[in-house]
């Protein structure tokens, strides 16, 4: 299991040490979450905080969740110098979901839980989105393995591991898509999910 020092070490050597994820926001979350009225968001492995900067830019109130302290100092001092509305949690996502709130917008980006942990941690996101709201997942895709994301297979993701993947919510929106490699070689394969959960439902 990758613990919180190791995440700090790769962060503390290089800014972005994921390179084959964007730099900037989501281009899949600005397109489904930008046009949604802001509330309450909870970003998932925020790291940098690329998508939680940007929701917080749109007004939404954001808790940005992470293993690595000094990832999330460096989102938490460009919150404080824009003035937005950004709390951040260092610790690991299944503690933290375990006691969560719930939020109108859950974001899942690029993590790759091992497949036993995957359903429950899965199933604890769906269940921190209100009535109402809606979950977002951007992933590296199995046709990515060697190039991008880790490793293992079992850990990168296909439309068929994330169908029935989140209980209690409807899937809006469930498929592949290909984005630029930063080494100059063919596109990387991402898969996207988008789920609500209807108004008036319980988690």
């Amino acid at each position: 299991m990758t613990h919180g020092h190791d995440f700090d070490q790769r962060y503390a050597e290089t800014r972005r040490p994921f390179r084959a994820d964007p730099a900037g926001p989501d281009p899949s979350l600005v397109e489904l979450a930008g046009q949604l009225p802001a509330g309450r968001a909870l970003d998932l492995g925020a790291g940098e905080g690329r998508n939680s900067l940007f929701l917080a830019r749109l007004g939404w109130r954001v808790t940005a969740v992470d293993l690595s302290g000094v990832a999330l100092s460096r989102l938490a001092a460009e919150a404080a110098r824009e003035r937005l509305a950004v709390e951040t949690v260092v610790g690991d996502i299944g503690q933290y979901l375990a006691g969560a709130s719930r939020f109108d917008l859950v974001v899942w980006s690029y993590l790759h839980p091992a497949p036993e942990e995957r359903a429950r941690l899965l199933a604890a996101a769906s269940a921190a989105v209100a009535p109402g709201g809606h979950l977002f997942l951007a992933g590296h895709h199995l046709d990515s393995l060697g190039r991008a994301g880790p490793p293992h297979a079992a850990r990168l993701y296909t439309e068929a591991s994330l169908d029935g993947a989140f209980p209690g919510l409807e899937t809006l929106r469930l498929e592949r898509r290909q984005q630029p490699a930063g080494d100059g070689g063919g596109p990387l394969v991402d898969v996207v999910a988008w789920a609500s959960r209807p108004e008036g439902s319980r988690p």
